[in-house]
């Protein structure tokens, strides 16, 4: 829980990063493009993670059948967390754009569309990590034996 928190705290200060520059060079390319995009990229990263671990966990099997002694229980819990974090960042993502859209939050609260942003953006990074996290883990399986 604790690595699950600093990481949301990273991509957190990376998107509040990335959403200063935007705002630096005034462009509102980033901002209007996840809050278009967003839930349905974060559903389409989720869909491509799901086949991926599935195709890992068949692999992973049949390296267990083979050698009996290894144990991969860390690695499906950690597959399982990662599905759990990406289905948390979905439920996040669209309850700060329901917020985020709502002119009374944004006009009682100046700094709250630039916290918003950088929230969106954050999420939108986290999720590409999972993604990449994944993608490490068939090059390790495939990489297996050989």
């Amino acid at each position: 829980m604790k690595k699950v928190i600093m990481m949301a705290c990273t991509f957190l200060v990376a998107g509040a990063l990335v959403n200063g520059v935007s705002v630096l060079l005034k462009s509102p390319f980033i901002c209007k493009f996840l809050e278009q995009n967003l839930i349905l990229i974060l559903v389409a990263i989720l869909a491509v993670n799901t086949t991926t671990i599935s195709v890992i966990l068949t692999k992973m099997r049949e390296i267990a059948d083979k050698n009996p002694k290894i144990d991969f229980k860390n690695t499906r819990k950690s597959m399982r967390q990662s599905t759990i974090e990406h289905l948390c960042l979905i439920g996040i993502a669209a309850a700060v754009q329901i917020v985020k859209g709502s002119p009374i939050v944004c006009a009682s609260f100046k700094p709250a569309e630039f916290i918003f942003e950088a929230i969106l953006i954050g999420i939108f990074i986290y999720s590409i990590q999972i993604l990449y996290d994944t993608a490490q883990s068939v090059y390790v399986i495939l990489d297996y034996g050989h």
